[in-house]
């Protein structure tokens, strides 16, 4: 693909408008058809298969036990897996690779399976990328302006750090809404369909949404200090900017939640030293309640990203609707110890994550990995609502061996 522009008003997976929900399971929300998850889920005296385990947790069932989840895509790739292109163009076979790795290892999955909409932009707007080495660009020319993006490969990192934001000034910003103003969106399920045949038992796939408009600014388009620049100094331009990108946002949660999905995903990276709950409660938390009531009303269960500081966020999410914080992360990393992260969660958002990513690395000694794994899994006796998993993601330099282990661990941690 290097050299060769993407262009995504051209570009036509096999898609269509949203599917018919199946049935209902549990006891609440999720409608999907999936009669196997309901036999296993209706009976506890059976060993569940992970995604069954996955599912009893995130809809408010106790499962057989303590379910085991992983993010192995950035090991992956460090690993011989190829670099994923941030447009999520030609993953397919990297995709496959992924998920036979977690098959190899024995730990579920749930992301980085590629995208399940499409954007579909208005004649006069042109959104292009091109991926040209270790130079990524991603470009947007509307009639009122052109912005790029261009990010740089870091082989240390394994990833495409961005090296130029597209807002640059807040003349950009009419750039931004312009876009967000004339898109529409299509529902891939074909794609789904295929995923989740793949995937199988192994995972349960979380149908991601693209970033709400606090989420896109801070982590792609303009950066963090950019951003609370403008909300000092432009606060209107920026409040009419995040209003924009959330009613696009709407639209295309809500046509994934008329669809087969069973769990709905946000993919904001969300920091409380970056959001701080009063930032949060500003600028978001009335976009992720309707987020949450969309979701509910089409009984699916909403997961959030909270991989970074998360003192007085579990809360507002929580608050919010929210019934999953994914990729959590205790202390050092993430502030809060895991018993202090339960007491602020509550009983009824389910917590995944809780290894510090470190903690697979061979530098760490076995017995400090142990006792990291075993005081999160202590915490399915105040609530089943837990899942465990390296918070956020397995690094490069990390133990396969360990993730094995862990997956043993829940294994034992039954209720």
């Amino acid at each position: 693909m290097a050299g060769h522009p993407v262009d995504h008003a051209q570009e036509k997976p096999p898609c269509h408008g949203a599917g018919a929900p199946g049935g209902r399971i549990a006891k609440r929300m999720v409608r999907a058809g999936a009669w196997l998850d309901i036999i296993g889920l209706l009976s506890r005296k059976i060993n569940m298969t992970p995604r069954q385990r996955l599912l009893a947790v995130i809809t408010g069932s106790t499962p057989d036990h303590v379910p085991a989840l992983a993010d192995l895509s950035w090991w992956h790739a460090a690993h011989g897996g190829g670099r994923f292109v941030p447009a999520a163009v030609g993953n397919e076979k990297r995709i496959e690779a992924l998920i036979d790795l977690h098959r190899r290892v024995g730990v579920a999955m749930h992301l980085n399976l590629g995208a399940f909409y499409r954007e579909v932009h208005a004649p006069d707007v042109h959104v292009q990328t091109v991926v040209d080495g270790d130079r990524y660009t991603h470009r947007m020319t509307t009639p009122v302006g052109c912005v790029e993006e261009v990010r740089c490969w870091s082989p240390e990192a394994w990833s495409w750090p961005i090296v130029q934001h597209m807002v640059r000034g807040v003349e950009d910003l009419k750039i931004i809404r312009y876009v967000f103003e004339h898109v529409r969106y299509q529902a891939c399920w074909e794609a789904l369909a295929r995923v989740n045949a793949m995937v199988g038992d192994i995972g349960l796939p979380f149908v991601q949404a693209p970033y709400t408009g606090m989420g896109f600014l801070i982590s792609r388009y303009a950066g963090i200090e950019r951003t609370v620049m403008f909300s000092v100094d432009q606060p209107d331009e920026l409040a009419q900017t995040v209003a924009t990108i959330n009613a696009a946002h709407e639209r295309v949660f809500s046509l994934l939640a008329q669809g087969p999905a069973q769990v709905l995903f946000v993919s904001d990276n969300l920091s409380s030293d970056v959001q701080s709950p009063a930032w949060f409660g500003r600028w978001s938390a009335a976009h992720y309640a309707a987020l949450a009531k969309i979701a509910h009303a089409h009984d699916k269960p909403i997961s959030v990203h909270i991989d970074g500081r998360l003192r007085g966020l579990l809360s507002a999410v929580s608050e919010c609707g929210i019934d999953v914080a994914a990729a959590v992360t205790p202390a050092p990393w993430g502030y809060l110890t895991p018993t202090q992260w339960s007491d602020e969660a509550g009983a009824k958002l389910v917590l995944s994550g809780g290894v510090p990513p470190d903690s697979f690395s061979a530098a760490v000694p076995m017995t400090v990995f142990d006792a990291r794994v075993q005081a999160w899994l202590e915490l399915r006796h105040a609530s089943p609502a837990l899942v465990i998993a390296p918070g956020d993601q397995l690094p490069p330099d990390g133990e396969l061996d360990r993730v094995r282990r862990m997956c043993d661990m829940a294994r034992q941690a039954t209720f």
